[in-house]
């Protein structure tokens, strides 16, 4: 019985680092869908091209159902956009930066992530 014992604790530590190393890949991976996803609905939105989104072009932008069903998938609720909008725009500038939009979509998915895990 020791030998088998011995023989699976060895086993487990050998599959426990590659465990973690596919988790984290795994991960990675997630976070750069997002980023990407993220990345596309900002260039999207932005239809005067200036860099930035403003309230009306966020708002016009959020009317599209797959738009809607996207940022749903996120954790986010579209039903409250102006205070979604608000909390992208960090400098209070009514306007939200690529970095803004970015920074923010991927904090608020972290929280609502967590929210979901406790």
């Amino acid at each position: 019985a020791p030998q088998v014992v011995g023989t699976f604790l060895a086993t487990a530590t050998e599959i426990a680092p590659k465990d973690r190393e596919a988790f984290v890949k795994a991960e990675i991976q997630q976070l750069e869908l997002a980023t990407h996803r993220i990345k596309t609905f900002f260039h999207e939105a932005d239809k005067d091209n200036s860099g930035t989104l403003s309230w009306t072009e966020f708002r016009h932008h959020l009317k599209h159902p797959h738009v809607r069903a996207y940022f749903q998938g996120l954790g986010l609720d579209v039903s409250q956009a102006h205070l979604l909008f608000e909390l992208l725009d960090a400098d209070e500038n009514d306007a939200v930066t690529i970095k803004e939009f970015l920074d923010g979509c991927l904090h608020l998915t972290g929280e609502a992530r967590s929210l979901d895990m406790n």
